[in-house]
């Protein structure tokens, strides 16, 4: 418990970062958007209230801008990227990490029609990541490799989800 107890404080900074603005990138700061692209903070308590030793998998539901939204003059801003360049800059770089830290993605879709959920929801892409625990997403988020690109996500990103899930139990039969 004390072990959980020393890492959420730094976890939850570590988290809300993941979707600011990396402080080491001034340059980099990204338009504010509509859509639900930073990490809630109850949610993030709610987590480091769940076991932090054992394997996660973290379900990604992403829906990109059309346009990329990087500030007026920067560098990116010139490239005149779409949403889904952006995102694909951000996954470029932060893939490699997430695997040098034992991380691996485990499935990615691009979901085609809704049958159950609200009407005109449309996600453009549908991923799961595996971590072996959330000690590797905290590395994940504090590795300055990957604060150096993150603006990317925010920068190409409308709308999320991000869901922590574990393995379920095997019914009994």
């Amino acid at each position: 418990m004390k072990f959980a107890i020393k890492l959420i404080a730094p976890i939850m900074t570590s988290c809300l970062a993941l979707f600011a603005t990396p402080a080491a990138a001034e340059h980099h700061e990204v338009a504010a958007t509509q859509g639900h692209i930073d990490a809630n903070p109850k949610a993030l308590g709610e987590m480091f209230k769940l076991p932090m030793d054992e394997e996660i998998h973290m379900l990604n539901m992403i829906k990109l801008k059309d346009k990329a939204e990087y500030p007026e003059g920067s560098e990116f801003a010139k490239k005149d990227w779409t949403g889904a360049q952006a995102y694909a800059e951000y996954r470029r770089h932060a893939g490699p990490i997430v695997a040098r830290l034992g991380g691996s993605t485990h499935y990615t879709g691009l979901p085609q029609v809704t049958l159950i959920g609200p009407e005109g929801e449309q996600w453009d892409s549908i991923f799961i990541i595996y971590y072996p625990n959330v000690t590797v997403l905290q590395a994940l988020f504090e590795d300055p490799e990957y604060q150096k690109h993150a603006f990317h996500r925010k920068a190409g990103v409308a709308d999320s989800r991000l869901i922590r899930m574990v393995p379920a139990p095997t019914p009994k039969q």
